[in-house]
Formats: C-alpha cells, structure tokens, sequence
C-alpha cells in the first residue's frame, strides 16, 4: 500500500523556515557551510529555539533524518512554556515526521499520540491515523470513525480513504474497495484513491475492472504515470503486450522514478 499523504502532511506555519522547500538540497561543500553558520548562530544566541528548528529543517532536506531529530530536540521545549506558547505543540509535529522519516514509526505514533485528540482533522490527526492504518492498528477505525462524526459538512473524504487503508493492511479487500468508493463519491478528483482500489482488483485478478479504474484516474489527470504503470500491468496479464509496453514507457516518461516500469518495457522487447 503506498504511503498516504503526501499532500496533506505539511509542517505548521512555525517560525520564518519551513520544510516546503526553502532549503533545498544542497552540494557537499555548500551545506557544510550552511551547517557552520547555523551552528555559529547557535553558539551566539543559545536561547533561540528558531536557529536549532532551522538546523533539524537544514539536515531533514539533506536527508539526514536522525541527526535532524537530535537537533531539534535540543531546542527543549516544554509544555506550558508561556515564551513559547504554540510552539511546543509545532515542535510535537515536526518531531513526529522526523521521526518517521528516520524509520521510528512507533517513536512517531507516541508523539503525535502526546497531543492528537481522536477524531479531529487536522494534519496531525489525519497523520496518525494513517500510521495507525500503516501499522495495522485498529485505532485507525476509531480514529477514522471520529473524524467522520465531527465533520459537519459529511463530505471529507479523508476518514472513508484512511479506513481503507487499514482494510488493506489487514487483507480485508473487499472492505477496503467499498471505503475507496465511498471517498471517490465524496471527491471525485481523489486520485490516490482510484489507485489504491484499482491495485485491489488487479490484485483480485479483476483485471478489466482494474483497467477502467485506472482510465477514469487518467481521464482526471493524464500525467498520473502510476495510473500508466497498474494500466500496464493490467494489459501485460490481459495478453495486451504491446499497449502495456507502450504504457509503461509513458509511466516512465512522467516519473523516472519508476525504473521498474522500464525494466517491465524492456522484458516485453525480449
């Protein structure tokens, strides 16, 4: 199941840096550099907690995600500091990504767990109900379940998605493809949703109704390349063996990413 959210997991509006891209990767030599002057304003003003966030967001962009987590631990924020009144609940969040992205999925569950109230939507809640679904805790439904209660407008359709997932996760596909459904109704623009309930199908061996889910994704957005590559393994098992191979070069030509679709062209050239 590929990982949920990359949309909706975005950093609070903290202090002037942010992790949306203002500190790109940088050359060897160049974040040394950046990394030695962060650190000098350290040295200089120890009390500011702005220099050692922007560290954690400085090592966190270079990939260096417990080195990132070490940093902003130091900046030692305590609940209830009247200085800093958000920012121990922004230091909470940030720390929880940090944490997932360096491999501590259950570190990440107890942090968000430290100040996420079941059922509200916000980043943080839906962030750890995915983890929940991830992890195959069923918490997800719960979680999932609350949100659902406290959305007034009934058309959110992120609850009905993430209960999916964890429907996934437990192999309860059936389960999982009415919630996809459910949050397709709810937007139909959803695109990760149409491919999850699509690779549910080509998984059932649904291989035709696995290819119409995969054209209406398409017929939303024609540069979704994993759209291309289920596609592609769709008419691969159909027998379509020159359209899939046509598609999985089209699923590489938008996401170089996915050089399995290459090497899966190259095979039907074989």
């Amino acid at each position: 199941m590929k990982n949920l959210l990359p949309a909706i997991f975005l950093a609070f509006n903290f202090i002037s840096c942010n992790s949306s891209g203002e500190h790109q990767v940088q050359p060897a030599d160049s974040l040394q550099q950046l990394l030695a002057s962060i650190r000098d304003s350290i040295k200089k003003y120890p009390a500011n907690p702005k220099t050692r966030y922007n560290l954690a967001i400085v090592l966190q962009d270079a990939g260096r995600y417990k080195e990132a987590v070490i940093a902003l631990d130091s900046m030692n924020i305590l609940k209830g500091d009247s200085t800093h009144p958000r920012l121990y609940f922004d230091y909470l969040f940030k720390s929880a990504e940090l944490l997932e992205l360096a491999g501590d999925t259950l570190a990440a569950i107890k942090t968000l767990e430290m100040f996420v109230v079941p059922g509200e939507l916000t980043q943080a809640g839906l962030r750890l109900t995915n983890l929940y679904a991830e992890t195959k805790n069923p918490k997800a439904i719960f979680f999932s379940d609350e949100m659902k209660n406290n959305d007034a407008s009934g058309k959110d359709p992120y609850p009905d998605y993430l209960k999916g997932i964890y429907y996934y996760n437990i192999n309860e596909l059936n389960k999982a493809v009415m919630q996809f459904d459910a949050c397709i109704r709810k937007d139909y623009n959803f695109l990760e949703a149409y491919l999850e309930k699509g690779t549910i199908q080509f998984k059932q061996e649904k291989f035709n109704d696995a290819l119409k889910t995969f054209d209406l994704a398409l017929q939303i957005s024609n540069s979704f390349a994993d759209a291309y590559f289920w596609k592609a393994k769709c008419q691969e098992a159909l027998g379509l063996k020159q359209d899939a191979k046509l598609n999985y070069l089209r699923a590489y030509s938008l996401d170089k990413t996915l050089t399995e679709a290459k090497e899966f062209a190259d095979r039907i050239n074989n």
